[in-house]
């Protein structure tokens, strides 16, 4: 048995240091504000639970654009957020208007 190091590994008694790479810090705002959007934009037909996450990952998003890192998932959930306000009150006219015409067709042949 011989006491020789393996081709390639380093010498006994030498120290590697490794380096993680550096992290950009993180937009809470903006990843809260994404992640709202994303649950608005599911939820949009729920009466009443579409418009809180909406509503809040709107604001959440403008106070994140703000910031200086994380400005692309703060414009996502902005869009997010916008794109669900305008499709739940899209959703919600429509659906009131259906029944209130079934409401007065139904009244006329009474």
């Amino acid at each position: 048995m011989t006491s020789e190091t393996p081709p390639g590994a380093p010498p006994p008694g030498q120290t590697i240091n490794i380096q993680a790479p550096y992290a950009q810090p993180a937009n809470g705002l903006a990843v809260a504000s994404l992640v709202l959007g994303v649950i608005a934009v599911f939820t949009f037909w729920i009466p009443f639970l579409g418009w809180i996450p909406a509503l809040l990952g709107l604001v959440l998003g403008l106070v994140g654009l703000q910031q200086a890192h994380g400005r692309g998932m703060a414009v996502a959930g902005v869009v997010c957020s916008g794109l669900a306000l305008v499709v739940k009150v899209w959703f919600w006219v429509v659906l009131l208007g259906i029944f209130g015409a079934a409401a007065s067709h139904a009244a006329m042949h009474v």
